[in-house]
Parts: structure tokens; sequence; C-alpha cells
């Protein structure tokens, strides 16, 4: 019996592997990664699958360069439960920030290329700045 296909990646599904990424600690694998993933969606994706998207692959690597750089930490000294969950919020934020901040780089560097490419091309900036034409509802209306 054939193994039934997983869904294509949504963009929910995406914010899912990202969010796991930004809150990931120990060892990163792609098959630890798959695993976890799987466990929340119910779906098994492939790492070819992950890597064919640049937001989970990007922030693979960077989770993966970081945590290979950081030196073992010995147990923490805080007894507090809250401290220690606000201590692993604040942490997971700072991920999530790191990231969206290299995502937005990323994207400034596509919009300065469609920029130069439309002006190359005789679309100024003020026409790519112009409003959109508002809708014709009238074709829409039945008329008797």
């Amino acid at each position: 019996m054939r193994k039934q296909r997983a869904p294509d990646l949504t963009e929910a599904t995406i914010a899912v592997v990202v969010d796991v990424l930004d809150g990931w600690t120990g060892k990163l694998t792609w098959d630890l990664l798959i695993a976890e993933v799987l466990r929340l969606t119910g779906f098994e994706y492939s790492r070819f699958t992950f890597a064919e998207y640049p937001r989970i692959a990007d922030a693979f690597a960077v989770k993966k360069k970081k945590l290979s750089g950081t030196l073992v930490r010995g147990a923490r000294t805080a007894r507090d439960g809250q401290i220690l969950a606000a201590l692993d919020q604040a942490e997971r934020f700072k991920e999530k920030a790191d990231r969206l901040e290299r995502e937005n780089e990323l994207l400034l560097e596509q919009f300065q290329t469609w920029a130069v490419n439309a002006e190359r091309h005789g679309v100024t900036i003020a026409k790519l700045n112009a409003p959109l034409a508002l809708p014709n509802r009238e074709r829409s209306r039945k008329t008797g």
C-alpha cells in the first residue's frame, strides 16, 4: 500500500514550521524538525519540501548556526517557574524578531530588484505608486 502524500504547504503550515524553529532548543536536524511538524500537524513532509520554501530554509539555517555557535549552558539558577517561563518566552520572541528582520531584508532586496527592473522597462515610480482603480460594480448587477 502506498503512503498518502502530505498536502501542499500553506502559509499557515509554513508559519507553524518557522514558529517551531523559533522556539527550538537542543540538537537540530531535518529529521527532528520533520518529526515535530508531524506531531503538530499530523502530516509528514520531506526535508526537500521544506528546503523549497525560502522562509523555512532560511529559518532553519539561521537557527542551526545559532545553535552550533552557542556554548552549552549550565542549569539555570532561577527557581521561580514564572521567571523561567518568561525568560523562555523572551528568548523565543528574540529568535522570532531575528528571523523576521532577515525576512524583511530579503523582501527589501526583492523590492529594489523589482523597482530597478520596472524603471528599465519604462514603468515609472509614479505609475507604480498610483492608486488601484475601483472595481466596476455595475457589470456584476443583473439588468432586468
